[in-house]
């Protein structure tokens, strides 16, 4: 079980970090710091998961659960605000710019700032149900 707490907080830790290195445009902000804000508590809460046995820890696992689907539906919906400022800055031709050498998309600044956005989101996205995975690992 330790193990399994361990990895639950590494990969939140891990997610934080991706989140505390995005930069989104003004519009976007709002919604970064609330996703933020929520993982941080779920942080909070997966530390004192550990402490708990039997019934209580279920109930803090499905909490952690319940709370991580609803960060999860924030971030998607982040990520599809992302992907529409990809495509926008790629004149709704993403496969054209990702067939630039690095450099040349390097270059394009702008464009290239929202690919890496959106690829962060996709990231955090696919952490999430990996911490679910890792919940239910807990509490068969």
């Amino acid at each position: 079980m330790g193990d399994a707490f361990e990895r639950l907080q590494a990969l939140m830790e891990d997610t934080i970090q991706i989140l505390d290195h995005m930069i989104v445009d003004q519009k976007h902000q709002t919604l970064l710091t609330s996703i933020k804000e929520q993982l941080h508590e779920q942080y909070r809460q997966s530390e004192q998961i550990s402490y708990l046995h039997g019934d209580e820890r279920l109930d803090a696992a499905i909490a952690i659960t319940k709370n991580l689907n609803e960060i999860s539906q924030n971030v998607q919906q982040l990520e599809n605000h992302l992907l529409m400022d990809y495509e926008e800055s790629t004149g709704n031709n993403i496969e054209a710019y990702e067939q630039l050498a690095y450099e040349e998309q390097l270059e394009q600044e702008e464009t290239y700032h929202d690919k890496i956005d959106y690829l962060s989101a996709v990231k955090i996205r696919k952490n999430l149900n990996r911490m679910n995975g890792i919940l239910l690992s807990i509490n068969p």
